[in-house]
């Protein structure tokens, strides 16, 4: 590895789901010491925490994933008709909130330093219609809209705050090796994507790795899809 983030020090929220495993192992290739945080992050001042614990951040990798009981992703189609408050609020309270919270508490530290990355790990789906994730799409169109704004925000103080939207990507889970080890369940999703495959974990964490680095310097409020051609 070339040692891309030699010397900086990264936060990655939900380490051990979605994007985080790929986007830890990564980063630690490049020389950066992870704090690879697990926490869920839903209770109110839980980010304040560790943000605080964790002390100086050059780059946050705000990477969330969830609810839990309602992986993989061919579980979580709901009919737009039928879907309950319930469900909803599960989005809101584990994909939205953590979201909101981690960045409004890293991003005093780092503009005051006048230096920062935040990237997120969020997703395209509401790039493009996918009938059965209404709510899903609408909780990660709040994560994207968000970061768009913060983005515009952050950059006269020398922070960039950009997103990758991860679309069709295997992870443990939306898109599971346990899901996809059914031939027509990968073919259906294959088939949608101008790629003719799906996408690697790690081909998500080297675009994470571009915007922690400075490659993102003249990015602010971006959100770029990884999708193999299925969002552009």
């Amino acid at each position: 590895m070339s040692g891309r983030l030699d010397g900086r020090r990264v936060l990655v929220t939900h380490a051990d789901r979605y994007m985080g495993p790929p986007v830890v192992e990564l980063f630690r290739a490049e020389g950066a010491e992870v704090l690879d945080s697990t926490d869920d992050l839903t209770v109110a001042g839980d980010a304040d925490r560790l943000v605080a614990q964790a002390g100086p951040i050059d780059v946050l990798v705000a990477n969330f994933a969830g609810p839990r009981s309602t992986m993989p992703v061919t579980s979580m189609l709901v009919d737009p008709t039928a879907f309950t408050d319930d469900a909803f609020q599960g989005y809101l309270d584990e994909l939205v909130w953590p979201l909101v919270r981690v960045v409004r508490a890293v991003l005093p530290q780092m503009i005051e330093r006048r230096a920062g990355k935040i990237v997120a790990a969020t997703s395209a789906s509401p790039v493009r219609a996918i009938p059965g994730l209404s709510i899903y799409s609408a909780a990660r169109g709040a994560q994207n809209a968000f970061l768009q704004v913060v983005g515009a925000e952050a950059a006269p103080h020398g922070v960039q705050v950009n997103a990758f939207g991860p679309a069709h990507i295997e992870n443990n889970m939306y898109y599971t090796d346990e899901m996809l080890a059914d031939p027509a369940v990968r073919e259906s999703f294959e088939s949608q994507i101008p790629a003719g495959r799906l996408g690697k974990g790690h081909e998500a964490a080297e675009l994470a790795l571009a915007l922690a680095t400075g490659a993102s310097d003249f990015l602010a409020g971006q959100l770029i899809p990884i999708s193999g051609g299925w969002a552009t």
